[in-house]
Order: C-alpha cells, then sequence, then structure tokens
C-alpha cells in the first residue's frame, strides 16, 4: 500500500469514526446491513438503526428474537471500534466461552480477513481454537479485543483504555455478579444483546433503565437504549428460505408448529417478547383432563400401533412416600400403571418381568432409572433375561441440544403429545395426531396432583423443567408417577 493510499485509508477511517455502518461496506466490504425499511414490519429497528443507536447512546440493550444477524453484526463493530479509535479495547462476554470461541471469534475473523484491505492495514493476529481463554483479536500489543466468558470475566477487570467498548451477548444469560464486574470497567461504551429469556436479572434490568431514560429525556450520551426486534421483522420474513441465514417464512413457520404458538419459546426467541414470569406450566391441567376423557378406539391383535408399546420403571427408595413406579404405554396412551412404596428392586423387576410379558413388550424397550438404587438394578433384571433393558439418566445428555438435559427433552415429547391441537408433521399442517388415553386407574389423581405444579423454562438458550429436587420440595414427596410417565418418552 503506498502512501496516497495510505492517506485515502486514513481519511476514510476518520469517516467512519461515528459510521459503523460505512465502515462495514466500505472498509470490511461486507455485505450491507439490513435496515428497518426493508423489513414488513418497519416499525422494527434493523441492524442499520443499532448501529445509529450505537454511535449515539452509552449503552445499548437490544431484546432480538432469532435469526437477525445479531453475530454478523457483533462482528462488525468489533474491528470497527479498535480500527477507529486508536489504543482503544474491546471485551466481548457472555455465558459461555465455547460460544464465543465457535460463533463471534468464527464471524470476527471472517470479517477481518475477508477485507481485500488485508493484509495492510487490517492485519491482526486472531485466537485460534473455540475453547481459547480469551479469545484475542489483537491489532498491536495493547490495542485488541478479549473474548471472556462471564465466569472469568473478572478477568478482564486489569484491562483499561480511554475508549473501551464492552459487548455482552446472550446477555438474559449473565448472572448478577458478571454486571457488576461490567460495570466496574468504566467502558466508553455497552452493548448487551440477547433473546429476552428471563423475567428478572441484569439485561431485563437494563432494558427497563432504557425505557425509562427515555420516558425522562436523559441525554444520550448519558442514556441507555432499549430497542426490541422481533424475528419477524427480518428482512426475509417473507421468503421461503433466506439467502443468507436470517429468518425466513419456513423458519418461522416450523418453529411455531414445533414449540406452539403461544409457547415460552415462541414469545422468547421469535416475539422478542420477555416473559412476565420466568417459568411456564407445562402441561395445563385441562390437557390432562381431556386425555383422561378420551376412549381408546379398539383394533385387532395385528394393528401395528402394538409395535410401539414400551415400558419405564422410575425407582423409589422405598421410604414413606416415596413409590417405585412402572407403566406401560404406547404412541396412543398409557396401557397399564403400578405403583407402591413395597416395591424395592427384587420386586420392582419382577414387575417389569411380568408386565413385559402380558403387554409382550421385549427387554430393548424398557427402561429402568439407574441413578440412586438404581445403579443395582441390571443385576435383579439378568435374572429374568432383561439384560437389554435400557438405563436412563434425566440428568444425561439430550439428543436436541435445545434442552437442557434428558428429563427436559423427554418432558417436552410428553408436552407435544397432550397438546390437543399440536401438529405431528409439519409437512401436513392439517393433520392432528391421535388423542392421547389413559387406562382407568386411582393413578390419574396422583398423576393430575404431581404434573400441576411442574414448570419449564429457559436455561440460557436452552428449555429446562423444575428440577427434580424442586418439584419434590413442592409435592411434599416424589414425583413418581409423572417422572415415569416422561421417561417412558425417552427413545434410546
Amino acid at each position: 500500500m503506498n502512501a496516497l493510499e495510505l492517506d485515502e485509508l486514513t481519511d476514510l477511517l476518520a469517516d467512519c469514526y461515528d459510521d459503523p455502518d460505512l465502515f462495514n461496506t466500505a472498509v470490511l466490504q461486507r455485505p450491507n446491513y439490513w435496515a428497518s425499511w426493508e423489513s414488513p414490519e418497519p416499525q422494527y429497528p434493523g441492524q442499520v438503526e443499532w448501529c445509529e443507536a450505537l454511535v449515539e447512546y452509552h449503552t445499548l440493550a437490544i431484546e432480538t428474537g432469532n435469526m437477525l444477524g445479531k453475530d454478523y453484526f457483533v462482528a462488525g463493530i468489533v474491528p470497527w471500534w479498535l480500527y477507529t479509535r486508536p489504543n482503544s479495547l474491546v471485551i466481548v462476554t457472555g455465558p459461555g466461552q465455547t460460544a464465543i470461541g465457535s460463533v463471534t471469534w468464527k464471524e470476527i475473523r471472517r470479517a477481518a480477513e475477508s477485507s481485500p484491505l488485508c493484509p495492510y492495514p487490517l492485519a491482526a493476529r486472531i485466537s485460534e481454537g473455540i475453547k481459547a481463554s480469551p479469545s484475542y483479536f489483537e491489532i498491536a500489543p495493547g490495542h485488541h479485543a478479549l473474548g471472556f466468558s462471564t465466569t472469568t470475566v473478572e478477568r478482564a477487570s486489569g484491562q483499561h483504555a480511554g475508549d473501551m467498548l464492552v459487548i455482552v451477548e446472550e446477555a438474559s444469560g449473565v448472572e448478577d455478579h458478571a454486571w457488576e464486574s461490567i460495570d466496574s470497567y468504566g467502558a466508553t461504551k455497552i452493548v448487551a444483546i440477547g433473546n429476552p429469556l428471563r423475567a428478572e436479572g441484569g439485561f431485563a434490568r437494563l432494558c427497563d433503565q432504557g425505557d425509562e431514560d427515555y420516558r425522562n429525556g436523559v441525554p444520550s450520551h448519558k442514556a441507555i437504549r432499549h430497542l426490541n426486534v422481533p424475528s419477524t421483522a427480518s428482512p426475509h420474513a417473507l421468503l421461503e428460505q433466506s439467502p443468507v441465514g436470517l429468518a425466513s417464512a419456513n423458519w418461522l413457520e416450523q418453529m411455531v408448529r414445533k414449540w406452539g404458538a403461544d409457547s415460552l419459546w415462541v414469545q422468547t426467541h421469535i416475539r422478542a417478547k420477555r416473559p412476565a414470569v420466568s417459568a411456564a406450566i407445562l402441561i395445563p391441567v385441562e390437557w390432562l383432563d381431556y386425555a383422561f376423557k378420551q376412549h381408546r378406539k379398539p383394533v385387532g391383535p395385528d394393528h401395528p400401533i402394538h409395535k410401539t408399546r414400551r415400558l419405564a420403571c422410575d425407582l423409589g427408595e422405598g421410604v414413606g412416600r416415596d413409590s417405585s413406579c412402572v407403566l406401560v404405554r404406547d404412541d396412543w396412551g398409557v396401557l397399564d400403571c403400578r405403583y407402591g412404596s413395597q416395591l424395592g428392586l427384587p420386586e420392582a423387576a419382577s414387575l417389569m418381568a411380568q408386565m413385559g410379558k402380558d403387554w409382550s413388550i421385549p427387554g430393548e424397550r424398557m427402561t429402568f432409572d439407574k441413578l440412586g438404587i438404581g445403579r443395582k438394578m441390571p443385576n435383579h433384571l439378568a435374572k429374568y433375561g432383561l439384560g437389554d433393558a435400557k438405563p436412563y439418566s434425566g440428568s444425561g445428555s439430550p439428543r436436541d441440544p435445545q434442552f437442557s438435559n434428558l428429563r427436559s427433552e423427554c418432558a417436552w415429547r410428553l408436552h407435544q403429545r397432550l397438546d390437543p391441537v399440536h401438529v405431528p408433521d409439519i409437512r401436513s399442517p392439517f393433520t392432528r395426531h391421535q388423542p392421547f388415553t389413559f387406562c382407568a386407574g386411582l393413578y390419574q389423581d396422583k398423576l393430575r396432583t404431581q404434573i400441576k405444579p411442574l414448570t419449564y423454562f429457559l436455561s440460557g438458550t436452552k428449555t429446562a423443567i423444575l428440577a427434580k429436587d424442586d418439584w419434590t420440595d413442592v409435592l411434599g414427596a416424589s414425583p413418581d408417577i409423572a417422572d415415569t410417565l416422561i421417561q417412558s418418552f425417552y427413545c434410546p
């Protein structure tokens, strides 16, 4: 690069000092940020307006839906801040170091390395590996961006610069102690962005303070600007498929069908609406009462529904009101349920063998709780030739990474199966599944009592259900029947 070109670039960077949108297109030469006027819902601010608010206000708090280009936006403003402000510093933080390394830093690397102005002056040292802690993007010694998870964000407390930008990603998942560390930095500007997953916490308070600052006319250089942008504001929300991975009509439709139009997930991840409370009821009692009233239609012995039978066993300690439970169901409903505090490991294994024989269920379609006393259950099952029964741990890893653990994933499958209007196959939007039924028995009253207080919530970006210990505390006894029903939706 000759002196004339360097002078031109210097002038361009000066022009970009208060214009991250211009920096994105003229320096990084990436595709344009999208603007509100490109959206089918132009009342919501787009990335261009995010840039304008970032420049004008001290703090920018953006509650967003999914697939609006949050990481693309962040990856542009990091180099913008560094290259337009000598000896500046950027701190990027969020609940997980892996997400910072695998998503944010990948976008930053792509933004810097794809610029035709590389290798000079945008040449920089950029960390490799998704678990590097901190992640770094270094222009020169002491002139850099650092990425810390909020569990280690206090490590950045010794970092100082005349111009410091702090970016908080997945801001709803950031705990109060981390916000205290962030406040101690004395940042020049702060950007907090993410889905509004929690009714309380530092991010919620920041957004509320932004609304109050607006009402009170606080000067912008001191104020917080609160923006709210649902996924439906995506410029591609009416397209069947987005060419760049923004929210599209097809994706929006799939998510509403998967989670339910009024679900907590859709409210927070698509509509960008902060929940009034932090948790929602997993199974409304109206759904259970509806299912209890349904009658199972008779079918012949060769009907394929019989091949979907499975057996689940939740093992209790046999103390007080703590019971073991064995439950049989198929895809249409519960066929048999037996429980009692007298069922120790030998008795539970014998009952599993007997019910398996009665309902023609092979060992590979049986599950049992392997935690606690369940560690010894395989020895008892082996006596009945059931060595292939599958151990289950609710704290185990789910197949779908959108859930916090296996128990939450199975509970959500139960939620969908009991939802009277759930669409089981999004390719057939007007079909409904066979109503779920429950065989008669006293267990129904216990099941109704146990399921009623069960809630689900968003833990970071993952769906989770009420912890087993908390659930037990609410009931005053172990939710044995409900937990067995949830376990029966485990498909190993």
